[in-house]
């Protein structure tokens, strides 16, 4: 299902369609929570080949099936965003803002807690909220009445793993995801999708960084650089007209040489994060975490590599057939040529993280890679930050 973008207008301010956003509306219309995300999940079915809709038409659309369902008070209080109950005011020490069912929800996945439970926690916090007459309370009392709607409602596990997150955030230690596959593997989606989940500002790509490297390099000087990572072998000696030289494995020689060149650049950039104390997703083909610097006594910081790949071969091909077609830069029928290459470097790729204990995720479809990578997240936290029920601390 693509991911659909509301266009706010006036304004013209472009935002993902978030279904908890949705059902707050409609909860704050009169409508109870089950119908509410059912209806909020019929909006989404009904819109799922699009990839942008105005909010004027968003709200038309939910508006008709409200009337449809509920009558014509409910939708009309929806539309006039009149909510039966005044808003609940959250402060922090920088701003105060309006309690969100949505944005909570939403921050509750981070730690890997499924979107239906995450609905239904934000949904109980709202409701015990209400029912003890808050109309404004403390970020740190918020997060006390979260952990307990979560161990009560939801489950202990997600109630654990929103306290081992916050451990972590209030730990101020740097998280480092490290992306690593083959072309066409689907890693820029992924990490795409890992920093808005994450909140993850600083996000880089190898491929962004292979170019200004060979943009100040000659040819002479590293001619591998010059060709993409399955095809770094033409900038190998013995390579005459497009003919691989005579060596053991020239597709993974040529990358290796390649991604020798890059190295430094790629430790460099991890040090620079976990110096400056910011979270970075470092995602491309030339991340090969068991041949870069990261060795975790050393440093301050929480290091997550992965390995993404795509196991069939058939899938590998429309997935490039697919990015050609998307981008209009990158030709399909170049990547499709070539792919035994690719296949091949990924094969490396897949058994150098196996060899060396790297986590690897199977590219099927994009929500369950996302969920697989966020449960290794999350795993990897509460090992470093086991949750203590007992102590309210961690929950400031």
């Amino acid at each position: 299902m693509a991911k659909l973008i509301v266009i706010k207008e006036p304004d013209g301010d472009r935002t993902p369609f978030l279904r908890g956003i949705l059902v707050q509306s409609l909860v704050n219309a009169g409508i109870a929570f089950e119908e509410a995300y059912g209806l909020a999940q019929t909006v989404r079915n009904e819109l799922h080949d699009k990839r942008e809709i105005s909010s004027a038409d968003l709200k038309g659309r939910v508006a008709k099936l409200l009337e449809k369902q509920h009558g014509s008070d409910k939708c009309r209080r929806y539309e006039t965003d009149s909510p039966e109950k005044p808003g609940l005011i959250v402060h922090t020490p920088t701003r105060s803002a309006p309690f969100s069912v949505g944005i909570l929800a939403h921050s509750l996945e981070t730690c890997a807690i499924s979107p239906e439970m995450a609905m239904q926690g934000a949904t109980r916090v709202l409701a015990n909220l209400r029912k003890t007459g808050h109309q404004e309370i403390d970020h740190k009392a918020l997060r006390r009445v979260i952990y307990r709607c979560l161990h009560g409602h939801c489950s202990p596990q997600a109630a654990n793993r929103y306290l081992s997150w916050r451990r972590f955030e209030n730990s101020g230690i740097p998280l480092i995801i490290l992306i690593g596959g083959a072309t066409g593997s689907g890693k820029s989606t992924l990490s795409s999708e890992l920093a808005y989940r994450l909140d993850v500002s600083r996000h880089q790509s190898t491929d962004m960084m292979r170019e200004i490297i060979r943009s100040y390099l000659s040819p002479q000087m590293m001619p591998t650089l010059q060709y993409s990572s399955f095809e770094a072998w033409r900038g190998l000696p013995g390579s005459v007209d497009g003919n691989k030289p005579d060596i053991e494995s020239p597709v993974i020689n040529g990358f290796l040489s390649q991604f020798a060149a890059m190295k430094l650049a790629l430790d460099a950039t991890v040090d620079r994060a976990i110096e400056e104390r910011h979270h970075l997703i470092l995602e491309g083909v030339h991340v090969v975490p068991a041949e870069m610097n990261l060795k975790e006594d050393k440093r301050e910081a929480i290091v997550i590599p992965i390995m993404l790949a795509t196991m069939k071969k058939g899938l590998l091909s429309k997935q490039l057939e697919r990015r050609g077609r998307e981008k209009h830069k990158r030709r399909a029928a170049h990547y499709l040529q070539n792919l035994d290459d690719i296949w091949e470097l990924q094969s490396w790729l897949l058994d150098e993280a196996d060899r060396n204990g790297i986590p690897i995720i199977e590219n099927w479809f994009l929500e369950d890679s996302v969920r697989a990578a966020l449960d290794l997240v999350i795993g990897v936290l509460m090992k470093h930050f086991p949750p203590q029920p007992g102590d309210e601390r961690y929950l400031h």
